[in-house]
């Protein structure tokens, strides 16, 4: 079954303190849409401070593509190299492909963004 077209992405960021920012995205992620994430996601990635974390809330996508994989890996590469931390709240079709292809265990995933908070907070207890 085919997707029509007109797919859409709209994303929002917030600063939650000097160390926690949330990039929230609803719709489609596909060729057409990412880098509406990959742009606003690598630019955080290339501002991040040690010890920092960006969270990818992705609970409002309704399709993930390939884009979105590679965008959520090299923002997961460079926010690690500068000692920062991504960690993605997921749909269940962003789990379902994150699973797929193995990287589950890569990636630090969580259900509800309330759960990747409270993963933060315990990160600097």
């Amino acid at each position: 079954m085919g997707r029509s077209g007109g797919a859409e992405l709209s994303t929002t960021t917030r600063r939650l303190d000097d160390d926690v920012v949330v990039l929230a995205a609803s719709g489609e992620i596909d060729t057409v849409t990412v880098a509406a994430l990959r742009d606003p996601l690598l630019e955080l990635a290339g501002r991040a401070a040690a010890g920092g974390t960006v969270v990818a809330d992705l609970a409002g996508i309704g399709f993930f593509s390939s884009p979105g994989i590679e965008a959520l890996l090299t923002a997961h590469q460079r926010l690690r190299a500068a000692g920062a931390t991504l960690r993605v709240v997921t749909a269940p079709i962003v789990r379902r492909t994150l699973a797929l292809v193995g990287l589950q265990r890569e990636l630090a995933l969580h259900d509800t963004l309330d759960d990747a908070l409270a993963a933060v907070g315990d990160r600097h207890v």
